[in-house]
């Protein structure tokens, strides 16, 4: 009796019980997650392009200056432009939509030969309304919208 009051540890069996309900959880739950998977990564595309929108915005603002974000829907990629001279020039490198994620013309506006053209404008509204879809493969879609005044938001 005084021997068992000192044991510490688990014994193999209830180790193997422990991993055996283990398995049987994952194994329930796992289907589950990869079906809610691709939803994630449309969230986090549309959010992603949110934010460097309402960069682009600030920047405009900032520097009393155009700025353009330029959507390529074809190669899921995207640029932030700054006007100089008269001529926009890219800011840093294009960004990319996480892998699997695209841009969906058919829930875009103001598509032009496969492209999304945003201007900000030194106070920081746009010309017009845009609406910017992102989908992922199994058809999860979110939508990023920019309004006339410059505000910028996620559906």
């Amino acid at each position: 009796m005084i021997a068992e009051a000192h044991r510490r540890g688990l014994t193999v069996l209830e180790l193997l019980c422990v991993l055996g309900v283990l398995a049987v959880l994952l194994a329930a739950a796992l289907p589950q997650v990869s079906a809610v998977w691709p939803r994630v990564l449309a969230d986090q595309a549309a959010r992603q392009l949110a934010a460097d929108l309402e960069l682009a915005r600030v920047r405009a603002i900032h520097r009393n200056s155009r700025v353009r974000a330029a959507l390529e829907l074809a190669s899921a990629q995207y640029r932030i432009e700054v006007e100089s001279e008269g001529r926009f020039d890219p800011e840093g490198a294009p960004r990319r939509l996480p892998a699997g994620i695209g841009f969906d013309a058919a829930g875009s506006t103001r598509v032009v030969g496969g492209r999304i053209s945003i201007t900000f404008l030194p106070r920081g509204h746009t010309a017009d309304n845009a609406t910017i879809a992102v989908a992922a493969p199994n058809g999860q879609r979110r939508r990023v919208i920019v309004s006339a005044a410059g505000r910028v938001r996620t559906e």
